[in-house]
């Protein structure tokens, strides 16, 4: 069954289906909600909320996108509004390590592979802390949860092309932060010999 006939399903009164799209989304949604809002307790709130308001919204929703596409939004909307709301400063993807989803293959690494893999993931995440709001959110979506282009200008309401030109800038700044990282690290080990 697609999008559209399990909405169609929902609409006519088989509430039950909808947790399918709660179980398809909530962790990508609360990811998104956590980026911004910073807090799991709210993050898990927006989270509930946004699954609340396109459920009362359902009739409206006209498939334009992809109901993803939608929920993003809303969640999005909320969680700024939300941090707007409580005076706080916004800030992307400041998680503990163990809750980065970098999708790394293993092939079998041996334990100095895989702690090699963990220091990468710190560094990276400890870049991104570096970058400015918007910049960690457009990176986020692209390459954390993996958003189209096109997903990603109707979230944040921009064109095509400003979303690839900003996404392009902000790789950029991430990689001459993690460049300055390594060069740091090179010369903290050197002066350890």
């Amino acid at each position: 069954m697609n999008e559209k006939e399990l909405i169609n399903e929902i609409l006519k009164g088989d509430i039950e289906k909808y947790s399918y799209f709660i179980k398809e989304y909530q962790n990508e949604i609360y990811n998104l909600c956590f980026s911004i809002v910073k807090n799991r307790d709210d993050a898990l709130d927006l989270t509930q909320e946004a699954f609340l308001i396109a459920f009362k919204n359902l009739k409206n929703f006209r498939g334009e996108a992809s109901f993803s596409t939608w929920i993003y939004r809303i969640a999005y909307n909320l969680s700024i509004n939300f941090a707007k709301r409580k005076g706080q400063i916004l800030t992307i993807l400041d998680r503990d390590e163990d809750e980065i989803e970098f999708q790394i293959e293993d092939k079998k690494s041996s334990i100095w592979d895989e702690i090699e893999r963990e220091e990468r993931i710190k560094i990276i995440n400890k870049c991104l802390n570096r970058l400015k709001e918007f910049d960690r959110l457009i990176i986020e979506l692209r390459e954390v949860n993996n958003l189209t282009y096109e997903e990603m200008s109707q979230i944040l309401s921009l064109p095509i092309g400003t979303i690839k030109s900003r996404l392009f800038r902000a790789r950029e700044r991430l990689k001459r932060e993690i460049e300055k990282e390594f060069m740091k690290k090179d010369n903290e080990s050197e002066t350890n010999f």
